[in-house]
């Protein structure tokens, strides 16, 4: 293959997909390649380079691929011919002639994609193979938001690895890579946990509060028209949000979805929201000594639950309040000196931190926070909290590590709930 000199875009996109499945079904592996395809076949390389890899369920190996003009060599991952792989062969023949080249590499070794060191070297290979002004990250798998993101293991272990929130940011920090745009087709990512973490990783980040599709691909041609050669990263997050409500706004494209309420976050606003719920933190441990005032905000946080079973099929978590509903019941308990720091904190989501939101239903209202289930019901129906026992006790472990417990002290409040009675 004959080496051509690399051209520095306005935008790269870098998609990070994870397709294994605890469950070892194939419909990840499935959706994986659906939405691969689509990436490249919105894509036009005159302006967008496209930078690749992907962790499939029931191939062995971990691929890699950069559509660009490219000139350089990667150690550890090997060349090979993309005709030789059916996925990678139809994604080269709708690449019009003279417009990229298709380079395609394999990791024989099957590695763990969620590793921060494996993700770390992606990075490093997307800004190397792909350089651009702009880089908008794309990243697809299981998550549980504030808890991890990614589900992976290798071939010779039996335990799925989760990439916790400072793994993630360790990549983009070892990198050496910021990113303008990151997007989570994962599911519960939107919350300020994440926000935080990612504050100096990316400008803006486009996130569910809930369970993010399984299946079909995303409506990339859409998304790629936002990556216009003047376009800032706020207009790209803009239109991405945009395009991604519109498409989801139609029933077939979230099957089983009640709704898939998706937000832009503007993580420039992330120090002064962080600012106002350590205000917030504090007027509720002072709440625990006062019995009237610790039932009247244990009632504002458990109203705040979103995805409850008394809410019906809201495809929610009950370990997950939703912020601005939370900020709306404490402000309301007037004369309490919660009422204020959460009028504060509210203002600062509503105004600074969310950017722009669409839900199909009115239970999520622009972001979430972790905050521990006390109900035995709500325990059994959460996918975030597992019951009491060394799984519990090692997600508690590592939420008291975020960015945003060591800043604020929200998880004395997330792991420690106030007594509802």
């Amino acid at each position: 293959m004959a080496e051509m000199q690399k051209t520095k875009k306005a935008w790269a996109v870098l998609a990070y997909t994870i397709a294994e499945d605890p469950g070892s079904s194939t419909l990840l592996d499935t959706t994986a390649r659906r939405e691969l395809k689509a990436i490249c076949d919105a894509a036009d390389f005159r302006r967008v380079s496209i930078g690749a890899q992907v962790d499939f369920q029931h191939r062995r190996g971990v691929y890699r691929g950069a559509l660009t003009q490219l000139d350089a060599k990667d150690r550890d991952f090997k060349d090979i011919d993309p005709e030789d792989h059916e996925l990678w062969k139809q994604i080269k023949g709708s690449v019009r002639a003279g417009l990229a080249e298709v380079r395609l590499q394999r990791e024989a070794v099957d590695l763990n994609a969620a590793q921060p060191d494996v993700l770390e070297d992606f990075l490093r290979f997307g800004r190397d193979a792909c350089p651009a002004d702009h880089y908008l990250v794309s990243f697809f798998g299981h998550a549980a938001g504030p808890l991890g993101v990614f589900s992976d293991r290798t071939s010779t272990s039996r335990v799925h690895d989760t990439l916790r929130l400072p793994g993630l940011v360790h990549a983009f920090r070892g990198a050496g890579h910021r990113a303008d745009v990151v997007i989570f087709r994962d599911c519960f990512m939107n919350c300020l946990e994440t926000a935080y973490q990612l504050r100096h990783a990316t400008e803006f980040v486009v996130a569910t509060q809930a369970l993010a599709p399984a299946t079909g691909a995303w409506p990339w041609r859409a998304f790629m028209r936002t990556l216009s050669d003047d376009a800032t990263p706020y207009d790209v997050g803009l239109g991405l949000v945009q395009a991604l409500a519109t498409f989801l706004d139609d029933p077939a494209h979230r099957p089983d979805l009640e709704a898939v309420p998706y937000s832009l976050l503007d993580l420039g606003a992330a120090e002064d929201v962080a600012a106002r719920l350590t205000a917030v933190v504090e007027a509720l441990d002072a709440a625990r000594r006062d019995r009237a005032r610790q039932r009247g905000c244990a009632r504002a946080l458990e109203a705040a639950r979103v995805g409850s079973p008394a809410r019906g099929q809201v495809p929610g978590d009950p370990a997950l309040v939703d912020v601005p509903t939370l900020c709306s019941g404490l402000a309301a308990l007037t004369g309490d000196p919660v009422a204020a720091p959460a009028a504060a904190l509210g203002h600062a989501v509503g105004s600074r931190l969310v950017r722009w939101h669409h839900s199909q239903t009115a239970h999520h209202l622009g972001t979430s926070l972790f905050y521990k289930p006390v109900r035995a019901e709500h325990l059994a129906a959460s996918y975030l909290q597992a019951p009491d026992g060394p799984v519990a006790d090692d997600d508690a472990a590592h939420y008291r590590t975020l960015a945003l417990s060591r800043a604020t002290g929200w998880h004395r409040i997330a792991l420690d709930p106030l007594p509802i009675d």
